[in-house]
């Protein structure tokens, strides 16, 4: 059937979503009209949003279903002239058809007579009485339980009560005695009215070995025709899972086709009927009699098959009709109608309905995320679906993901082949799908053999080659060894805080130690496994039991299918350990290589988060058999590493130098006792102790405090003082920013920080390169052993441990002096895997960044193994595999490499332009202050206001000066990285390099796209985060994580690249707000052109500056204002920070119901900050009762009353909502009647 243009209708606007508003559109654009979607906050991402010439957007999530009036404001305001309303919602309600026709709109679909006079059953009944259709036996309304009981003895049993208003299986309820009828009627009346608005019951016999058949039937209000029948007897619930086309049944029943279609035909026929319809009837398997069910006066959701085997594209058949219509017509000429007609279908089609569902589950829907989807192609394959990668499968809709069809020419047995391989070939990974349940429902014996009744699936089991979990414990994630260490741009490189006991445990149940695995944090998960598995826990000490019977850690257990395994809670030294399961954990898909949780920033593992109560992880297929195979193994406790983690080693630098840090300053951080925070995470380690001695007063160009710098690529293992607090970067933490790493913990250390829990003291230790090189081998020689002794060969297991002495170290590897344009060049240490190029001598100069971006291409070109690198203003972070290339080496091929720059005049460098709404002073930015006043830190020289901080800080008369640095320089893009692609701009014209100090302590929000300045550089918030830059407005958010928008790619889901020149643009916060939701529907395309930039020109300006009077006068003031504003900063921390001491010492003397004989209390288990209070004075405490819920490292742990404290009554809360507690702290005391 060729598409031909439509020549009335000019607009449709489609009233529906999902697959089949995406069906209607692509329908439109072949038939040459324009389309409109209609979409809901919930639907912003969903193809048909994306995909339609026009998208507008709803109020509220239901108006699809009760937003007529909305619909057809919308439809007057597009110059729609029709309306395809699809199926579900309002495809067949009578007054929204009703609306549509009176506003002179074209209503895509049957008249509203024919809807109405279908909308009873018992009317629809009648109507087949009329026609001599055969109908089932059954009654006519009946309007109580006596006359229900009455009409079922008539009948017989069993019986079917049926609301008439009905449809899609819902009130429905089967009887078999007289028992059920009283239960089942109230049900269904009563969920008639609340669901149809009509609580109209009648009874039907139900026939329980019988068939679904329906027949495709089309009408121009004259004459009707057929095209064939489909099968839809696979139904779940009454809802239909899997299709086909041509009926098995009807193929082997000589006659029955003939007479299901002229019953159809005949039936539409009395209504003069148009559009596309089905009418559905009930076969009795057993002697082929067919009965009328009701009439859809809709499309259905699996016309496709019809259309594959029919050669008719149903769709376009409604557009022509409502065209002909709309140009004053009837409908399509008969003759045309008559032509598309076949007697017998073409080949076999069936079609599969994916639902994102939980088949263990009872088929619970299970809303979340597709990380990946992928389709197949191919010759009669067919995918009619909504989502992409990235997808959010909303709890507010039907789960439906797609419709996949084949059709086979050589038949039935062939189309099922080619389905079943279909299925095979679909990738759907995330949320769970019914893709493995249809796959075996479709290889059944009776599905073979064409068997398949209404009542099938209700008895059809499942089988799931998976571990359910039943408790997920407190922080379980799934990670994967190295994780994504290559990636960069502020893509967290992941992976297990514990390298060593992940790998372990890999290793000992047979995998390789870079396969993904569970990650348990202090409580662990109770996991069942639907399939035997091998499996090894190792780490911090936690009990492991398999049906309530003890198991062995560090040791090769075999849990059998149906078996729990439970694992408990972490006691002893360290916070974390893994589970390792034999074949990994196949379905979690890859995320720009490597299947690691970062929980934080929601991306990779499962869905982005820890594991939930009822999630499923598939195991690899052969499972079962490796685990039958396999015999028991435990590690020696001797060769057990030791988790009593006193002393971490750690080398200078990058920042360690006596320019930044006094040697003073030094000594403390490596002979100062350290205590881990509660405040620690998987992207940091947070330390408490005392305050260092900077070598300097102010970060001068990197921000106001000593410990500021310009910003530079971060070292793995990094120790960061933000400000006064250190934190040890871990996994997940950022890969750029401006504050200072004295020291870096060694590579090979980093596990043991891994196991560092609150209220753990440790002391850092310096050591060489080459003691770091000794630690990293002796762990690899540790795991080598293992393995060889897990494989059966005598091996002799050592744990590592190595013991260094006070040793000379340096935090500068080397230094070359300045000569020409050529700035003086440091080369930094980063730890035993980076190096940090640092050009000129910490001052904004472009002449330092024309030498890094030389640099950046003369490595490009040489292209090192193992190195990786980040460019910054005035720094080139190399990072590199110093199993690959030492460090010396390394240093050299730098220095060359620097050497051979002959000049930095006269370049010029092919940018990118890119043009960005801006809205200053946007309100979710000042929000965002707001909730760190309540929630942080109530002043601070940058509070309440950052803008007018940045106005007094630099000197200028008026915060529109401030906004003028935006929007009327361009800004250079330096680095690209911190978190998730953040873009670190600076400002092309002297007169706008302004200066702010960070946030202390950070903010823990940011909204997206937030315009903030650090130091004296730009920064672009692409997601919402944590952040520290002083806030100014709000353009676009500029990360895509699925990289499906305009922009981005999958593999590079970051929007800018190093060198890119940014052009604001003022826009208002109506526009913005707009361009925001074009962004998150993926509708919004930026504007980048191609450009050159001649450094040499903007370099002179600055020189030109340089010279100025009134420029250097400014500065002056701008210095000034920054040393004013800066004291004044100093100030309002000491009295902060005085303040919470008072607070917690006021806390700690108040403590005294606590002190009495008859005292019961509550007391923190560990290091925490008190998130919530449950409870209030008077009340009485119940066994396992939560009274508190503490939070540490972005865990939420839940304190419980035991039943020795039962049956206190509160009288004091000694630990209020944001507390610090320590172990054994009271959170609540109470006392006991005595």
């Amino acid at each position: 059937m060729e598409p031909k243009p439509l020549r009335s209708i000019k607009k449709v606007l489609v009233a529906n979503r999902g697959e089949i508003a995406v069906r209607c559109i692509k329908a439109c654009r072949e038939l040459g009209v324009r389309s409109v979607a209609v979409y809901t906050d919930a639907d912003t991402t969903s193809l048909h949003a994306l995909l339609a010439d026009e998208a507008i957007a709803l109020r509220g999530n239901d108006t699809y279903t009760d937003g007529s009036d909305a619909i057809l404001d919308v439809c007057r305001s597009t110059g729609a002239d029709a309306v395809f309303p699809g199926y579900g919602f309002l495809s067949e309600n009578v007054d929204f058809a009703d609306a549509v026709t009176t506003a002179g709109i074209v209503f895509v679909g049957p008249s509203s007579a024919s809807i109405k006079a279908m909308g009873l059953k018992h009317e629809a009944r009648s109507i087949a009485e009329t026609v001599n259709v055969p109908v089932v036996p059954g009654t006519s309304l009946i309007s109580s339980t006596h006359e229900a009981i009455e009409g079922a003895k008539k009948l017989g049993f069993p019986v079917m009560l049926k609301a008439t208003g009905g449809g899609g299986g819902m009130g429905l309820q089967i009887c078999h005695d007289n028992d059920d009828v009283p239960k089942a009627f109230a049900t269904v009346e009563s969920r008639a009215g609340a669901l149809f608005k009509n609580s109209g019951v009648f009874l039907e016999k139900y026939y329980p070995r019988s068939r679904h058949i329906e027949v495709q039937i089309f009408g121009n209000g004259t004459e009707v025709v057929a095209f064939g029948e489909r099968e839809c007897s696979l139904q779940r619930r009454h809802q239909k899972v899997i299709e086909e086309c041509p009926s098995p049944f009807v193929e082997r029943t000589p006659g029955l086709r003939e007479k299901m279609l002229q019953a159809a035909v005949s039936y539409a026929s009395q209504l003069q009927y148009k559009s596309a319809g089905t009418v559905e009837f009930l076969v009795d398997d057993e002697t082929a009699d067919f009965f009328f069910l009701e009439m859809n006066t809709r499309l259905q959701v699996e016309h496709g098959i019809t259309e594959m085997c029919y050669g008719v594209d149903l769709v376009h058949l409604m557009l022509y009709q409502a065209d002909c219509e709309r140009g004053g017509q009837l409908g399509i000429p008969s003759d045309e109608l008559r032509r598309l007609r076949q007697p017998h279908p073409h080949g076999s089609a069936i079609e599969a309905r994916v639902y994102a569902e939980v088949p263990l589950l009872d088929f619970a829907p299970s809303p979340g995320l597709l990380q990946h989807v992928s389709w197949p192609q191919g010759d009669g394959v067919r995918v009619d679906t909504w989502v992409k990668s990235g997808q959010q499968i909303t709890p507010l809709y039907d789960p439906l993901i797609a419709k996949v069809m084949v059709h086979s020419p050589d038949g039935r047995a062939d189309a099922q082949k080619k389905m079943l391989a279909t299925l095979a070939s679909t990738a759907l990974q995330g949320t769970q799908t019914n893709l493995q349940y249809l796959s075996q429902v479709l290889r059944s014996d009776a599905f073979t053999k064409g068997d398949t009744l209404t009542n099938f699936l209700a008895t059809f089991q499942v089988e799931v080659c998976a571990v359910q979990v039943l408790s997920p414990g407190v922080f379980t994630t799934v990670q994967d060894y190295p994780g994504r260490t290559t990636v960069g741009h502020g893509v967290p490189p992941g992976g297990p805080m514990d390298d060593l006991s992940s790998r372990a445990a890999n290793i000992l149940v047979g995998n390789d130690p870079k396969v993904e695995l569970l990650e348990i944090t202090m409580t662990g998960p109770e996991l069942l496994f639907h399939e035997s598995a091998i499996v090894a826990v190792c780490g911090a000490q936690v009990p492991v039991t398999v049906d309530d019977e003890e198991r062995p850690m560090w040791s090769r257990i075999i849990v059998k299918q149906g078996q729990t395994l439970k694992i408990g809670n972490v006691f002893g030294n360290g916070i974390r350990t893994y589970l390792a399961v034999k074949g990994g954990f196949p379905e979690i898909p890859l995320y720009l290589g490597s299947k690691s949780t970062a929980p934080e920033l929601v991306l990779g593992g499962l869905q982005g988060r820890k594991l939930q109560t009822n999630d499923i992880l598939a195991l690899s297929p052969e499972s079962g058999s490796w685990a039958a195979t396999a015999t028991p193994f435990s590690l020696p406790p001797m060769a057990i590493p030791d988790y009593v983690v006193s002393e971490v080693y750690c080398l200078n630098g990058p920042y360690g130098s006596e320019d930044i840090l006094t040697s003073e300053g030094m000594e403390m951080i490596t002979n100062s006792k350290w205590t881990v925070s509660h405040n620690s995470s998987r992207s940091g380690v947070r330390l408490e102790g005392s305050r260092l001695k900077w070598a300097r007063t102010t970060g001068g160009g990197g921000g106001s405090h000593p410990s500021n710098v310009f910003d530079y690529g971060y070292p793995n293992g990094g120790v960061n003082w933000t400000g006064e607090y250190p934190v040890i970067f871990s996994r997940d933490r950022p890969d750029l920013g401006g504050f200072a790493c004295p020291v870096t913990i060694c590579s090979a250390e980093m596990w043991k920080v891994g196991q560092l829990k609150p209220g753990d003291a440790l002391r850092l230790r310096l050591v060489t390169f080459e003691n770091a090189m000794e630690i990293t081998r002796r762990n690899e020689e540790y795991l080598k052993s293992l393995a060889a002794l897990a494989d059966g060969q005598e091996a002799e297991v050592t744990p590592p441990k190595a013991i260094f002495g006070p040793q000379k170290t340096t935090s500068i590897l080397q230094t070359t002096q300045s000569h020409g344009d050529h700035p003086r060049v440091t080369y930094r240490q980063g730890g035993d895997t980076s190096i940090i190029v640092e050009y000129g001598e910490q001052v904004a100069d472009l002449r330092n960044t024309v030498c890094v971006q030389i640099l950046k291409e003369k490595l490009v070109a040489q292209g090192l193994d193992s190195v990786r690198y980040e460019p910054n203003l005035a720094t080139l972070t190399v990072h590199y595999d110093p199993l690959q290339i030492h460090q010396s080496e390394l240093l050299q091929d730098l220095m060359k490499l620097d050497g051979s720059i002959e000049t930095i005049v006269g370049i010029n460098v092919a940018v990118r332009e890119l043009s960005l709404p801006l809205c200053v002073d946007h309100p979710t930015v000042q929000e965002a202050t707001e909730r760190y006043m309540e929630s942080i830190r109530p002043t601070a020289a940058y509070l309440p206001d950052n803008v007018d901080y940045l106005r007094k800080n630099n000197a200028l008369e008026s915060r529109r000066d401030v906004f003028d640095s935006l929007v009327k320089t361009p800004w250079l893009t330096v680095a690209v990285g911190f978190f998730v692609g953040t873009p670190i701009l600076f400002p092309l014209d002297p007169k706008y390099v302004f200066t702010g100090q960070k946030y202390n302590p950070n903010r823990a929000y940011t909204p997206s796209g937030s315009v903030g300045l650090g130091g004296s550089l730009l920064a672009i918030y692409p997601v919402a985060a944590p952040g520290g830059y002083q806030l100014m407005g709000r353009t676009l958010g500029t990360w895509d994580m699925m990289g499906t928008r305009p922009g981005f790619s999958p593999s590079r889901p970051w929007l800018f690249n190093h060198f890119d020149i940014v052009r604001f643009r003022e826009v208002s916060k109506e526009e913005f707000d707009q361009a925001e939701r074009d962004f998150e529907a993926g509708r919004y395309v930026f504007e980048i052109s191609d450009g050159v930039l001649a450094m040499d020109e903007y370099i002179a300006k600055f020189d030109a500056a340089a010279r100025d009077p009134a420029h250097q006068e400014w500065r002056k003031r701008q210095t000034a204002a920054a040393k004013e504003m800066g004291e004044l900063e100093e100030r309002l921390f000491g009295e902060w920070t005085e303040a919470k001491v008072a607070e917690a010492s006021g806390r700690s003397e108040g403590g005294g119901d606590a002190a009495s004989a008859d005292a019961v209390t509550v007391e923190s288990p560990m290091n925490a900050n008190v998130w919530k209070v449950l409870v209030n004075i008077g009340d009485v405490l119940e066994n396992k009762q939560t009274v508190a819920i503490l939070e540490a490292m972005k865990m939420e742990i839940k304190v419980l009353v035991s039943d020795v404290q039962a049956g206190a009554v509160v009288t004091q809360i000694t630990s209020p909502p944001g507390s610090v507690v320590s172990p054994g702290a009271p959170i609540v005391v109470g006392k006991k009647a005595r």
